[in-house]
């Protein structure tokens, strides 16, 4: 969905708060100097190829499962949902994996992200 080597940080903190901002590596620039400039063609590639949201979380230990419940989104039909993601660690990784979703007609997918800790 966001190519081969998608990039993003994804941010949790103590107080029940997380962040994500994900995209395709080697987006096109716009023609234009500002956003507001854009063609409905380069509006439509930017919204394709980047995913953010904010939201408060829990976290189910016993079934490996945190629980998003989204403030916001770039996509707003996920505002004031909950995105529930299966979650393992592997070292300093962090493996989210969804349920199945529809990404085409008549398609089921398990979309699955993996994240790297930085090390500061």
């Amino acid at each position: 969905m966001y190519g081969r080597h998608p990039i993003g940080r994804l941010y949790y903190d103590a107080a029940g708060n997380m962040s994500l901002h994900m995209m395709k590596s080697g987006r096109s620039d716009f023609k234009g100097h500002t956003k507001f400039l854009a063609t409905p063609s380069e509006m439509r590639s930017a919204f394709d190829s980047y995913e953010a949201y904010f939201s408060t979380y829990e976290v189910d230990e016993v079934n490996h499962v945190i629980n998003h419940k989204v403030l916001g989104d770039l996509y707003p039909n996920w505002t004031d949902s909950v995105q529930s993601r299966y979650y393992k660690f592997e070292g300093n990784r962090l493996i989210l994996s969804t349920e199945p979703v529809g990404c085409a007609p008549g398609e089921k997918t398990i979309m699955t992200l993996v994240w790297e800790r930085l090390t500061p």
